[in-house]
């Protein structure tokens, strides 16, 4: 099945402290921070207006994932084949659309509820090129942001919908214990070269997301970040390491809301005519070792 989904565009997040979010994503991963009017903050990884928008709120995980789409045709397109399966769709106006930094969208939710959008017409900061604090670039154009994974409690369905509703191909699963005791199964799926813009991950947590993928273009930038990062004191939830599928060289910051960013270089691209779904058992060819994160500090009681 063909789809009109082409990339990741944007996310939005729903975070609780701007304040250790700056020093984690300026700082330390190198993204442009660039505060709105209405108190958000737009997270530059390139031309693109906004990829990643911080929302102030108690919730801490994914507020909303934005799917970029060629056109219009696209759009109404992709809406038509919502609705035939029945799912509801809604047809933001040109307010929400100005706020999203995009021409046109439509939102929709996936069977677990996790908000959704599907937009044409970003729009481009030529005039104010992105300028990284830390020197960094980032790997996106026709593959988009990066990846995103979600938690997810019935996989099955969360598969069907995103492969035979939205159109998205798998590449192949990892039956692994990423948590060591805990065997899933993880299912990655792609809507461009990239070898997966969505996977889906069968663990239990509270939070919607798993992790958030950005890729940086050269091994360097991958290594100063480490360099940043550790000197920072922030804890990795997976050491450096390379993944066995799809070749990314990165590791994982904790990020202030309690989920994983993961920082990569040399991910592998998909050729649709020659590729062939495989099964790893593995999450990694090396490294990435798992780290508990820090307990919270008792608080001393008074006497």
């Amino acid at each position: 099945m063909s789809s009109e989904v082409e990339a990741l565009g944007y996310i939005g997040l729903e975070v609780s402290d701007l304040v250790a979010w700056r020093v984690f994503a300026e700082e330390e991963l190198g993204l442009q921070w660039v505060p709105r009017d209405d108190g958000t903050i737009d997270l530059r990884t390139d031309q693109y207006a906004t990829r990643i928008r911080l929302h102030v709120g108690p919730r801490d995980d994914l507020a909303y994932a934005g799917w970029e789409v060629k056109d219009g045709a696209a759009l109404s397109a992709l809406a038509a084949r919502l609705e035939r399966a029945g799912v509801t769709v809604d047809r933001a106006d040109a307010a929400v659309a100005a706020d999203r930094r995009v021409h046109s969208l439509i939102r929709f939710t996936d069977p677990e509820g996790n908000a959704h959008e599907a937009f044409f017409g970003p729009l481009q900061k030529t005039n104010d090129p992105f300028v990284s604090p830390a020197g960094a670039r980032f790997k996106t154009g026709r593959q988009g942001l990066g990846h995103l994974v979600l938690a997810c409690r019935q996989k099955a369905t969360m598969m069907e919908f995103f492969t035979e509703t939205l159109g998205f191909r798998l590449s192949d699963h990892i039956n692994t214990e990423v948590v060591p005791g805990r065997p899933i199964e993880i299912s990655f799926l792609r809507c461009n070269g990239r070898h997966h813009s969505l996977a889906l991950a069968p663990v239990p947590i509270p939070k919607k997301i798993v992790h958030l993928m950005v890729e940086v273009t050269t091994i360097d930038d991958v290594g100063r970040a480490l360099d940043r990062c550790m000197k920072g004191g922030r804890h990795l939830t997976f050491t450096l390491g390379r993944h066995s599928n799809d070749e990314m060289l990165s590791f994982y910051p904790l990020t202030p809301s309690g989920f994983d960013v993961e920082y990569g270089w040399g991910g592998l691209e998909v050729d649709d005519e020659s590729w062939h779904v495989l099964t790893h058992d593995t999450n990694s060819a090396w490294g990435h070792i798992y780290q508990r994160p820090p307990k919270p500090a008792k608080l001393e009681s008074v006497a």
